[in-house]
């Protein structure tokens, strides 16, 4: 585990897999409709802050990454970051919208 922390490309391409599996999860949770809103809610409050934190770690790890492969990281996690705060900015806006 210690030689994995130290390998900044492997902890951010981690990172980014965890990232990608969770934005799945979440996209086939809402498109199924299989689960009931109360499960779905529970799901959200579990995922998103485990899915920032893994998030923002790549986002730092990126920075520490050598060569001509620092910048395309530091987008993905960037974009990454920015699509899971407009989400939450969406979530915080419209909670009071509907019944």
């Amino acid at each position: 585990m210690e030689k994995f922390f130290k390998n900044a490309l492997k902890v951010s391409i981690a990172s980014l897999v965890i990232s990608i599996t969770l934005y799945v999860v979440i996209i086939g949770l809402f498109l199924l409709s299989v689960v009931t809103a109360n499960i779905f809610g529970t799901v959200i409050k579990i995922i998103v802050p485990i899915l920032t934190l893994v998030t923002i770690l790549g986002f730092i790890y990126s920075f520490f990454i050598k060569g001509k492969q620092k910048i395309p990281f530091l987008t993905l996690h960037f974009v990454s970051l920015c699509a899971l705060s407009f989400g939450i900015y969406l979530a915080v806006s419209f909670q009071e919208f509907a019944p």
